[in-house]
């Protein structure tokens, strides 16, 4: 068999269904579309629940070998393949599930549905919709490229091996990501217990601690200009991520007073628990950036607390226990405000002693870097291969 078809040609009509319900005492493990890595593209947050209260969309039973496909916000391909120790359990109804036929390599199948051709043709069904969801039948309408089983072999056999090398890459910058709060506990102890008896101070005491701008200001007739600024999404835990930058229109006031200078921490005041003080450097040059009012700014007295010990302290045991304390909380969110992020007792090891753990810091940071290149070079040759294979 070769050319174009329809997958639906190529994989199994019936997958079967299970209820758990039905045995309310048995235990069962669970895969919603959540438990889904759509970076990974695998199966990272399966969880076991009891028959008596499986949710409702768990209905779709799933086999060794199955691609799964979320059919809610198709543009995040959030696919992956069902390993063996899965094998007979149950799937959201939120999901499409693809069971090969003897017409086409599960393997093959797989990485299909990872390719721009699938993702885009899927994509485009549902644009401009307030709720992006595909159905089954639109899925199963897809067309594949389909070679004869040899030729697919060979392709699986590329594309496993270029995988292979992203994965080692990226478990490779995992250990180096490791390695900072590792040396700070070598160096300092446990913040906690504080077991070398360091001073403690009050944030307020040792930095500047200012909240950012209000988007949606109005200015009347006085003269705007307009900047970079910073969101809560930009700030993640250790780093700033700078994909995607938004611009705010404000007084020039408002630059002078907030622009962003390298050394600055930024701090988030809440959201989800998850981004409840999470804490970055800043050491991007980008004129005039600004941060936004959920973001807090931290300008350390830097001869007492130096930049790069403050934010790995702020992933220590100590300052989160304190941030999830003190926080107005709500079901799912969690805020702090200025006076609790001032009040924050921080943990001053000697000034030398900090130096000498902020060259380790940069040492490691030069290491993750090139890792970064390294797997965005493996990456790009993966991509690559996968639309060699089945078009962009």
């Amino acid at each position: 068999m070769s050319g174009v078809v329809k997958l639906r040609e190529v994989v199994l009509g019936a997958t079967g269904s299970q209820n758990p319900t039905k045995s309310p005492a048995e235990n069962f493990v669970y895969v919603d579309v959540a438990a889904v890595d759509n970076v990974e593209k695998s199966i990272t947050g399966a969880r076991t629940v009891i028959g008596a209260e499986a949710p409702s969309r768990a209905r779709k039973l799933i086999r060794r070998g199955d691609i799964l496909v979320s059919t809610v916000r198709p543009n995040l391909n959030a696919v992956a393949q069902v390993p063996s120790e899965l094998d007979g359990q149950v799937a959201s109804t939120g999901f499409c599930v693809l069971r090969a036929s003897d017409k086409v390599l599960p393997e093959y199948l797989f990485y299909f549905t990872r390719s721009k051709p699938f993702v885009n043709g899927l994509s485009a069904l549902v644009a401009g919709a307030l709720y992006p969801a595909v159905s089954d039948s639109q899925v199963l309408d897809q067309a594949l490229p389909i070679p004869p089983l040899p030729e697919q072999r060979r392709i699986v056999d590329l594309l496993s091996r270029a995988e292979g090398i992203v994965r080692l890459r990226r478990e490779a910058e995992k250990k180096a990501s490791e390695l900072i709060p590792a040396l700070f506990l070598d160096m300092f102890g446990d913040p906690e217990t504080n077991p070398k008896g360091w001073p403690e101070q009050r944030l307020g005491d040792i930095a500047a601690v200012v909240s950012g701008v209000t988007k949606g200001r109005k200015f009347g007739d006085k003269p705007t200009v307009e900047v970079p600024y910073l969101r809560v999404a930009n700030v993640q835990a250790g780093h700033v991520d700078l994909s995607v930058v938004k611009t705010i229109e404000v007084l020039p006031q408002d630059v002078q007073q907030l622009a962003l200078q390298s050394g600055d921490v930024v701090l988030t005041e809440g959201g989800d628990f998850d981004k409840l003080g999470r804490g970055a450097l800043w050491e991007h040059d980008i004129p005039n950036c600004i941060h936004q009012n959920h973001v807090f700014r931290v300008r350390l007295d830097k001869s007492i607390a130096l930049p790069e010990f403050f934010v790995t302290y702020l992933q220590a045991g100590k300052a989160r226990e304190y941030f999830i304390r003190c926080a107005k909380k709500t079901t799912n969110l969690a805020s702090i405000n200025m006076t609790q992020l001032r009040n924050l007792p921080v943990v001053l090891p000697a000034l030398q002693a900090q130096q000498s753990f902020v060259n380790r810091f940069r040492d490691v940071r030069s290491i993750q870097s090139q890792q970064s290149t390294a797997t965005g070079k493996a990456q790009a040759t993966f991509d690559a291969l996968l639309a060699q294979a089945f078009g962009n």
